[in-house]
């Protein structure tokens, strides 16, 4: 299944769209103008990368969370993001929600996380019986950890 994400060719109708959405969840002004602020700050930014690109891309999204990683309001503007995101899922702009996209947890498979860092430790010269008790110990906390 492909994914496709929609460029905004009318933005200050999305936005406007936004606004109203915030509105009827009882947003305080102050609160729609700030998010209303961040969500401009962002497709000015998409708009900085390339005009005719998607806003919804999650490279592009991501892209954009680093680089306001600095900023003292970081954790405001990606509550504000994942709002606009939502909305836009709510609006049926896009299928899927972008933004939880990026931040889905990478959670590997064990055996593979042991057997890169045997191979790892191989590396270093460790004897095979000491990379073999490594491995046991870090199984025996993690089924510890579970219990």
């Amino acid at each position: 299944m492909t994914l496709t994400y929609p460029i905004v060719k009318n933005r200050s109708s999305l936005i406007s769209s936004f606004k109203s959405w915030l509105k009827a969840r009882n947003y305080t002004t102050l609160a729609i103008v700030n998010h209303i602020s961040d969500i401009n700050n962002f497709f000015d930014y998409v708009h900085d990368q390339s005009p005719d690109t998607s806003p919804y891309l999650p490279n592009i999204i991501a892209n954009y969370i680093r680089s306001i990683q600095p900023d003292s309001n970081y954790r405001i503007q990606l509550s504000h993001l994942s709002k606009f995101f939502q909305f836009s899922l709510d609006q049926k702009l896009v299928t899927t929600n972008p933004f939880k996209e990026i931040f889905q947890p990478f959670d590997p498979p064990l055996d593979k996380i042991l057997s890169e860092y045997s191979s790892y430790l191989s590396k270093k010269n460790y004897s095979h019986a000491t990379i073999r008790n490594y491995l046991n110990d870090i199984r025996q906390f993690i089924d510890w950890s579970k219990s």
